[in-house]
């Protein structure tokens, strides 16, 4: 290795800034445009107490999902790249994290002036590797899906660039994009001058308290009002304003999807996840029941098309420093604003008497008959209702298992981890590599549909390397499940074909898995599975993949529901 600069150089401002807006851990993919600053974050002896753990990925895609879980959970993520066919790669994770608010920091290393960059190209005409000779466009793809995007090519801007990078990722809960020219990484910069400045959202105070005054007016005029968790309570940090709310009023909460675990599910105000058709019936009958949704911090997307189509005129929805009351708008109110006066509003109304309680955790049974000790997905999941533990962070893929795992119920605080928005498949098993370090004293569970896995699969040797210990769960079928169920559920219901587009490869999971350096055992039988789920929870310290053979023709009836739009049946 090239010896490093004896100045403060741009690399260590990027490190110190990143260490002060709370990052400790880096996830990477090599590449000749950044490595140099790798370097950098691998010498210990530099920055002092600034110190960056890096951690390299096997694609950058599993670095994106990693990062994006980190995020989630520590407030800030990083995942670092190369130029072109990193930064390229990396995009559909950011865009995740540009969707669902977390703030992931997308660092890639760029073709600069030296003397085999663009100098180099224009001289001779030819066109530099990994580049498509338009050196503003990994910049410009990522413009719509970040905070900012932003390329440095000169070491004094870099201080001021940096930092209003950094700022907007933590201020909007958005991902930014940083491109640095390659020379940079060694060249001398001004230290950090002063606290790193994240500025504040606009704030309308005459927008704020009008809003909450509306808002409160129906609040109370309405005899079954229920309040609706969202993401941007976790993510703003307002876990403690929403439960007072809850707590002050006595009005009862459901989540979303993408919100489960905002608060821990013991909390007595908590009705259930609210997933629209899919949901269980005692939560989708309260949202049913109730005469007013209060929607606070959350985005709404078409799994609940035919709740808002019912009640948009009704409905309140707090996200993205916007209140709509009906068809009345109010700009320039954070969530964190709204929720303190809608609190001080509320403060003469008193405390109700609660109008609807949680029902038992409901695992629907299978739709249709199976063999005693075959394992499906209901079986399963009904097995999971006692298995899983408080200390355990259940992190369902965007797949069959998604719809189902949100009825475990989750004893913890941010306990439970899915891209329920963006739902890229294969998204969890990633994740939760991201999730052991953000969180190392709570285990990662995985319910990974095999096709989702198969796109990720290596990150199972990235798990090992580093010495984490998530269990994943392989739900094999080798089908698309969910595709197949939005797109022909009469594969299921009728036994007609599935659609050859949706039909996967069989692997041997449970030997890749050992392939891989972790451990891995397969099972079919409800026998085979419980002696397989003694010997992964007495084993805390290691990576275990154990592979759910399951019958090709078996689907939860969450998904069906899901499917055909068909609300669930009284118990």
């Amino acid at each position: 290795m090239k010896p490093l600069e004896p100045f403060f150089t741009v690399s260590d401002y990027l490190i110190q800034r990143l260490h002060e807006a709370g990052l400790r851990d880096v996830f990477t993919v090599p590449g000749d445009y950044v490595a140099r600053w790798f370097d950098y974050i691998d010498d210990k002896a530099r920055n002092d107490g600034y110190q960056l753990t890096r951690l390299g990925c096997r694609s950058e895609l599993e670095a994106g999902y990693a990062a994006d879980a980190y995020g989630r959970i520590n407030g800030i993520s990083c995942a670092a790249v190369t130029y072109g066919v990193g930064a390229l790669s990396l995009i559909n994770p950011v865009a995740g994290s540009y969707v669902e608010r977390v703030p992931t920091v997308a660092i890639s290393g760029s073709p600069g002036t030296s003397a085999t960059d663009r100098p180099f190209a224009r001289t001779y005409k030819i066109l530099l590797h990994h580049a498509t000779g338009n050196y503003e466009a990994d910049r410009n793809a990522y413009a719509d899906i970040t905070a900012e995007a932003i390329i440095i090519s000169d070491a004094a801007a870099a201080p001021s660039m940096i930092d209003g990078a950094l700022g907007a990722a933590l201020s909007e809960k958005r991902p930014v994009y940083i491109e640095i020219w390659r020379q940079l990484w060694d060249a001398e910069c001004t230290r950090p001058a002063g606290a790193l400045k994240v500025p504040a959202l606009p704030v309308d105070a005459d927008a704020v308290k009008a809003a909450a005054a509306h808002v409160a007016s129906l609040v109370k005029e309405a005899a079954k009002p229920l309040f609706w968790g969202g993401i941007e309570v976790q993510r703003y940090g307002l876990q403690d304003a929403f439960a007072g709310l809850v707590d002050q009023t006595g009005i009862p909460y459901v989540t979303s999807l993408l919100a489960k675990s905002v608060l821990a599910e013991t909390h007595p105000g908590f009705i259930g996840t609210y997933t629209g058709p899919s949901s269980d019936y005692a939560t989708y009958n309260t949202v049913d029941l109730s005469d007013l949704v209060v929607v606070t911090g959350d985005l709404l997307t078409d799994d609940y098309e035919a709740f808002v189509s019912k009640d948009f005129a009704q409905m309140v929805v707090a996200y993205d420093s916007t209140v709509r009351v009906g068809e009345a708008y109010y700009f320039q109110v954070p969530l964190t604003e709204f929720i303190a006066a809608l609190s001080e509003a509320l403060k003469g109304a008193g405390k109700r008497e609660p109008w609807a309680v949680k029902g038992p955790a409901v695992i629907d049974p299978d739709f249709k008959p199976f063999p005693p000790d075959t394992i499906t997905y209901a079986r399963f999941f009904q097995r999971m209702l006692s298995w899983v533990d408080a200390d355990m962070t259940l992190v369902p893929d965007e797949s069959s298992s998604m719809y189902v795992s949100c009825n475990i119920p989750v004893n913890r605080a941010n306990g439970f981890v899915s891209e329920a928005a963006w739902g890229s498949i294969g998204y969890a098993s990633a994740a939760a590599l991201g999730l052991s370090v953000a969180a190392p004293d709570a285990r990662p569970v995985v319910f990974a549909g095999d096709g989702g896995f198969q796109m990720v699969a290596q990150t199972v040797s990235t798990m090992a390397v580093y010495k984490r210990n998530p269990i994943i769960f392989v739900m094999a079928n080798t089908i698309y499940g969910i595709e197949q169920a939005l797109t022909n559920d009469k594969a299921y219901t009728e036994g007609q074909p599935f659609n050859p587009f949706n039909v996967i490869p069989a692997w041997d999971y449970a030997g890749l898995a050992v392939a891989l350096g972790a451990k891995g055992v397969a099972v079919t039988t409800l026998t085979e599975l419980e002696n397989a789920l003694t010997t992964v929870k007495a084993d805390p310290d290691s990576v275990w993949l154990v592979q759910v053979n399951l019958p090709a023709d078996d689907i939860p009836q969450e998904i069906l529901r899901l499917a055909t739009n068909e609300p669930p049946s009284p118990p």
